[in-house]
């Protein structure tokens, strides 16, 4: 790997560290920060210049927390470094000190601006990177990050891969802006149906992904297929309905990847073929690493009336 791309890759890694900060670990990073950097100051009086090193530690907060507590931190700084070395660092009367003392703001509040302002344009980037303009869901590459966390502590969860019936239809006969709204209504109707630490990403066309915890293997199967019910009877302006495949997942043996994406793909086809059915499995790990599915495919129409809604959903 050449060495400039060497230097890419640990400015990558600096970033998406500081970014993932929270505030009270940013807190922790910018007070310590400026201990060691006042002791080493104190330590050295005069002799050594730390204007260099208090404006690194500045950029700390004005990356993490904000303008507001990144003056706040530089005027910490400041005081600090009047501690340590007094007035004799400016020989040369109150015009050099008033000087001295401006520059010094200015620099501040420069670093400060840019430091803000990068990151707000960082954060901006970051979420159109990772998400759906037309739905506003999380998109594909987003997924899986919010998956494996929602994943987190979790005894069981369902991954559901959804796909619409009779959106070809609303677009060839209506065109595509009603297929566009089509999907907006369909994205926000679901919204409505799942929990707020539930996942639903569309991931293109009219595809979409959900995952969803649940506290154990039978509730993962009634929720999903109430989810598809509620799912097809949604109130909405196009006659829209959606075959799943659904996959039952024991978290304690495994994370989400792409392989489960790949399990549910398949079953979501059978339940196409069917006509707007959800076929559900229990993927379970075999002792040689590789998924496998057992389990009967559901069809709504088989089982509704017989598994009770449960709470999770509204």
């Amino acid at each position: 790997m050449p060495p400039v791309q060497r230097w890419h890759d640990r400015l990558d890694a600096l970033i998406a560290w500081s970014t993932a900060l929270s505030v009270a670990q940013a807190r922790t990073v910018t007070a310590a920060a400026v201990v060691v950097a006042g002791l080493a100051d104190f330590a050295t009086g005069d002799a050594l210049w730390f204007g260099p090193i208090y404006l690194l530690i500045i950029c700390v907060p004005a990356w993490t927390l904000g303008w507001r507590e990144a003056a706040l931190t530089s005027a910490t700084c400041v005081a600090v470094s009047l501690a340590a070395n007094g007035l004799e660092a400016y020989p040369l009367g109150r015009t050099a000190i008033a000087w001295n003392m401006a520059m010094r703001i200015l620099a501040v509040t420069i670093i400060i601006v840019l430091m803000s302002g990068t990151r707000r344009s960082h954060d901006r980037e970051w979420n159109r990177a990772r998400s759906d303009p037309l739905t506003g869901l999380v998109n594909e590459q987003a997924f899986y990050d919010n998956a494996t966390a929602a994943a987190k502590g979790q005894l069981w969860g369902i991954l559901a891969y959804v796909d619409l019936d009779g959106f070809k239809q609303i677009n060839d006969r209506l065109g595509h802006a009603a297929g566009d709204e089509a999907l907006q209504a369909f994205a926000s109707g679901v919204r409505d149906l799942i929990r707020s630490d539930d996942v639903f990403a569309r991931i293109g066309g009219d595809e979409f992904l959900l995952f969803l915890p649940v506290d154990s293997e039978a509730e993962g199967y009634e929720l999903a297929t109430t989810l598809h019910l509620r799912m097809n009877c949604l109130q909405t302006t196009f006659a829209l309905g959606c075959s799943i495949g659904a996959l039952v997942l024991d978290l304690s043996e495994t994370a989400i990847h792409k392989d489960h994406v790949g399990l549910a793909d398949r079953l979501m086809y059978e339940a196409k073929n069917e006509g707007g059915a959800i076929w559900i499995r229990t993927a379970s790990v075999p002792e040689d690493g590789g998924w496998t599915g057992p389990g009967a495919p559901l069809d709504h129409r088989e089982v509704f009336g017989v598994l009770p809604a449960p709470s999770a959903l509204h």
